[in-house]
């Protein structure tokens, strides 16, 4: 129950970033309202948000690809954080976590602490 409460809130989220700056880009058509929607959804989507920021940062520097803000920009700007923050935290996480689980309940992983790290056990 608790993981849906925070999937909705996330996804919540993500869209109100979205919605919040195409209307920002609407009212004024400021080019940097691109800073606001890449800064706001890779603190949503980090650390995997990281990836698309590289990718944006090559299109533009590189191949001089996405030098225009537009609607379609910000959308697909968007989606790309807002995939990759799903994947990591609702799809990837989770199955590492029950893998976890699993592993340290069949006895198949050593809890290492660092009280037991540091007497190297």
């Amino acid at each position: 129950m608790i993981m849906k409460t925070i999937k909705a809130l996330w996804i919540g989220a993500a869209v109100c970033v979205l919605f919040i700056t195409i209307d920002a880009y609407y009212s004024v058509h400021d080019k940097d309202i691109w800073d606001v929607l890449a800064w706001l959804m890779l603190i949503l989507s980090f650390p995997a948000g990281l990836v698309v920021s590289l990718v944006l940062l090559v299109l533009e520097m590189e191949f001089s690809i996405i030098s225009k803000t537009s609607y379609l920009s910000l959308a697909l700007g968007w989606a790309g954080y807002f995939v990759l923050g799903y994947l990591q935290w609702f799809e990837l996480t989770p199955h590492l976590i029950a893998k976890l689980c699993a592993l340290k309940k069949n006895g198949n992983f050593r809890n290492v602490s660092p009280q037991n790290y540091a007497n190297g056990n």
